[in-house]
């Protein structure tokens, strides 16, 4: 295989990040790849975080703070190499309410509810990979990557969520002269449980909205659940298989995966949604040197095609026994998203300049209720540039990014002699509250200070400052984010 030199004098001198990001095989999924390298790095690091502002979305807080943990290693021996990660973290906000999931947006249906309280968010998670030679030209391998988390709000409407991702890649490497080629084979399982009661009599009343794209769907009271959309205890998975194939050549190096995902919400025969999808991965790098520093030019694709198909459901008791059957199902929702992102970047022994651009672009259509066609179109771009700079024992971190968007919908219907009744209901407001957080004008501008003491201990101090524009529906223009570290290489 290709070896990757070390230009930078002291291993010290260089973070686990820059490590990482210059071996492009870590961008993919196949772990064989560590091997090209012959650099071993560990750190541990303790970290504390604050935010506060109301430029946010309509589901983040107020103000939060955070508190966690982290460490990771890779290690080469003499026929081996390991790497591993673990951390925690702990993060509290005031005043959260809208969609009661972990990571908002990621499943096709959401929950949303209407009573700000806080929220506590406790995420562990850890890696293992290890690659062998297993002669001259072979290399096998395998990683695997699991988080837990949990999600807990006590007020009011209380839910408590229990989320879980797992993903193993075995691989294979061949490797002769300048070329390297391998192959992965993927897993995925993540899911998600999002259990809600109201505590206690009250006269007040409250309500839960079921999302099923675009922001229409089932508003109703909540008394502990919403009986007609089966959200009472609401279980959502999705196991994804696929494989990817990894190719280099001298400096140049490409990879490309696929994954087939198979996702539902209910249990047992009770299924009210199916939502497979079709998602397309690839990274391209290549890498040189001139005059004693490392230039890296990159480029990352990525795709998604997603469906959500309603199930029809009926009970049916014979015999004292209920038995749920599927009569049908419709077509409620589907979505593509497409996202490039090319980045140079610069490497000398006394700073590292990142500097890129991505644009992503979504095409969504829910078709809850015949004859109405709901569409939008939208596109993100965002231009960013940071560096790090070695000044004696300090290393002085800035950077930047600005950010634009645009959406465009069409409402429509589908001719037909039938008489149409009313199109679902939707909450305009949240609406446009979130494609206008998506898709506002915004500058974002952060600065930070790292002292490194000689026996590998670091102290970071960080601050992070953004700020939007023409802003119609959210409340606020500007958001503060500071954080504090402490680490330790070895």
């Amino acid at each position: 295989g290709v070896a990757i030199t070390v230009i930078l004098s002291e291993t010290k001198a260089q973070t686990y990040e820059l490590i990482e990001r210059r071996n492009p095989w870590n961008a993919g999924s196949n772990v064989t790849g560590i091997l090209t390298d012959s650099t071993s790095i560990s750190y541990a690091e303790a970290y504390g975080k604050n935010g506060h502002g109301d430029f946010r979305n309509y589901y983040e807080a107020d103000k939060t703070w955070s508190a966690g943990a982290l460490a990771k290693s890779v290690t080469h021996l003499k026929r081996y190499s390991l790497t591993g990660s673990f951390s925690f973290d702990h993060t509290s906000g005031n005043n959260m309410s809208g969609s009661m999931f972990i990571r908002p947006g990621f499943y096709p249906v959401d929950i949303l509810e209407f009573t700000p309280g806080r929220k506590d968010l406790q995420s562990y998670s850890f890696m293992g990979g290890i690659a062998a030679d297993i002669d001259s030209r072979w290399r096998v391998g395998g990683k695997i990557d699991f988080t837990s988390a949990n999600y807990s709000k006590r007020k009011d409407v209380r839910h408590t969520n229990y989320r879980l991702e797992l993903s193993v890649a075995p691989s294979v490497m061949y490797h002769s002269g300048d070329w390297s080629i391998g192959f992965s084979y993927l897993f995925n399982k993540n899911s998600e449980s999002v259990s809600a009661e109201v505590i206690g009599s009250t006269e007040a009343s409250y309500y839960a909205f079921l999302d099923k794209g675009l922001m229409h769907g089932a508003y109703e009271t909540w008394d502990g659940s919403l009986n007609e959309s089966g959200v009472s205890g609401f279980p959502v998975k999705e196991l994804s298989h696929g494989g990817a194939l990894q190719l280099q050549w001298k400096a140049f190096y490409g990879d490309i995966e696929y994954l087939r995902s198979s996702g539902s919400a209910g249990e047992k025969e009770t299924i009210w949604f199916k939502f497979p999808a079709d998602r397309i991965q690839s990274h391209l790098s290549y890498r040189f040197t001139k005059g004693g520093n490392e230039h890296f030019l990159r480029f990352h694709l990525s795709w998604l095609h997603q469906t959500n198909n309603e199930q029809v459901l009926g009970n049916e008791t014979e015999n004292g026994i209920t038995t749920t059957y599927i009569y049908g199902s419709n077509r409620i929702f589907e979505r593509d998203i497409l996202s490039v992102r090319p980045e140079y970047e610069f490497v000398s022994p006394r700073q590292e300049i990142r500097t890129g651009i991505e644009m992503v672009f979504f095409k969504r259509q829910a078709t809850q209720m015949y004859p109405y066609i709901f569409s939008e179109k939208m596109h993100q771009g965002k231009a960013y540039v940071s560096g790090t700079f070695h000044l004696g024992a300090f290393d002085l971190k800035a950077g930047g990014s600005f950010s634009f968007g645009d959406f465009t919908e069409e409402d429509r219907m589908i001719d037909t002699d039938m008489e149409a009744g009313a199109p679902p209901y939707r909450l305009t407001e949240y609406y446009l509250l979130q494609n206008e957080y998506a898709t506002a004008s915004q500058i974002n501008i952060h600065l930070g200070i790292r002292y490194n003491f000689r026996n590998g201990i670091y102290t970071e101090l960080a601050a992070e400052y953004t700020h939007g524009f023409h802003l119609k529906y959210i409340t606020g223009a500007d958001r503060w984010n500071e954080n504090i570290k402490v680490g330790y290489y070895f």
